[in-house]
């Protein structure tokens, strides 16, 4: 019986010992790599209402929450202009109307805005949909 079990014993803690580091080894492979940040464009939506149009400025200034100063965006000089769907002017644009975009901050106190849709008429307001649970 000695004569046996000296040789399984053995055998045991060699292979425990392989089986071990092979998995120590398969879970090193799989370990999860860092993900790369995305560089983000800089650039983020506007909407509101147009307070006034400086076209010698070349700004749009929309009217602000309670308490804080209006929005002044700088047109870009590749600005895209468009009034309900249509290329246009700067100088079509007027008060009051309905305006929503991309912008990118210039510097600390200049904001740049690169797509400006207008709309002569707000969009209307969507209601949220029903669920089918609730009809």
């Amino acid at each position: 019986m000695k004569k046996l079990t000296t040789p399984l014993l053995s055998a045991a803690i060699i292979f425990g010992g392989l089986f071990i580091e092979s998995t120590a080894r398969a879970d090193d492979d799989k370990a999860p790599t860092e993900k790369t940040a995305k560089k983000k464009s800089g650039f983020y939506p506007f909407r509101g209402i147009i307070k006034s149009v400086d076209a010698k400025k070349n700004t749009i200034s929309l009217a602000a929450a309670k308490g804080k100063p209006d929005r002044v965006f700088v047109l870009a000089e590749d600005a895209k202009l468009k009034l309900d769907g249509e290329t246009t002017e700067l100088s079509e644009i007027k008060a009051g109307m309905f305006v929503g975009g991309r912008a990118k901050r210039a510097s600390e106190k200049l904001v740049e805005a690169h797509t400006v849709n207008v709309r002569t008429k707000a969009p209307a307001k969507r209601k949220p949909k029903k669920k089918e649970d609730e009809k």
